[in-house]
């Protein structure tokens, strides 16, 4: 039986594996993701279903093999490192599957199925190819943040976590409204004190003003008062004077 896998391996090498190339279809995943692959085949009874590994051309390595059982329970063998519990192999009267488990990148590469009857026949190939996530940039340049202006800033959120921004801008804002609010009213308490005086002041001379022109009047009126006390003694004193 060995030697007939070594005769196997030894075909792909020879150039089998190209023919093969142009039947094989292309399948992509990501990483960890549960991949499962397909082959038809036409073993035999009590033959065996190999399933293979081939990375840029290289030499196909053996990942699992398995004998189609009559009616009793066979257990698939492993090789090359590979383990069961990332592959695992099922294989019926038509059909064997590959199934391959939280894939990562190593696991890319060109995966089918081979077995014996007469001679060594190989199914069709999957490329597998396993591509990372891709990350969709933002379409307005202006949210994009360079790494030179993360380094200058003083405070980042590796140190201050959300809510303590939140608290920060709670605090600033209210230290800038108290600055604007107390002065604005300062301003318009002294604007009222002076609207205030100027009115006592006006009140003040109103009440003032009809005071001095009766004062005038009486001063007025006294003066003319004795001088006509005065026109008339002088006129008594003509009069004695002629009789």
């Amino acid at each position: 039986m060995v030697h007939i896998i070594i005769s196997a391996l030894l075909i792909c090498g020879m150039g089998l594996l190209t023919a093969t190339a142009s039947q094989t279809t292309n399948m992509s995943a990501q990483p960890g993701d549960n991949v499962t692959i397909w082959c038809q085949h036409t073993l035999n009874i009590a033959k065996n279903m190999h399933w293979f590994k081939q990375t840029n051309s290289a030499v196909p390595l053996t990942i699992v093999y398995m004998m189609l059982p009559y009616d009793i329970e066979v257990v698939p063998k492993y090789s090359n490192g590979f383990q069961p519990d990332r592959h695992v192999m099922s294989l019926n009267s038509k059909n064997s599957s590959l199934r391959i488990l939280n894939v990562d990148i190593s696991d890319s590469g060109l995966y089918y199925c081979g077995w014996h009857n007469r001679v060594f026949t190989f199914g069709d190939g999957k490329n597998l190819d396993i591509k990372e996530k891709s990350v969709t940039p933002l379409k307005n340049e202006t949210y994009k943040v360079k790494n030179k202006d993360l380094k200058r800033s003083s405070i980042s959120e590796k140190h201050c976590p959300g809510n303590i921004f939140y608290t920060l801008t709670f605090i600033f804002g209210g230290i800038v409204v108290i600055l604007i609010i107390i002065p604005l009213t300062l301003f318009i308490v002294k604007i009222r004190k002076t609207q205030e005086k100027d009115a006592d002041q006006h009140v003040t001379q109103h009440h003032e003003e009809p005071h001095s022109t009766l004062y005038v009047a009486l001063q007025f009126s006294k003066q003319k008062t004795r001088r006509a006390a005065r026109h008339a003694e002088d006129t008594d004193v003509v009069y004695s004077a002629t009789r």
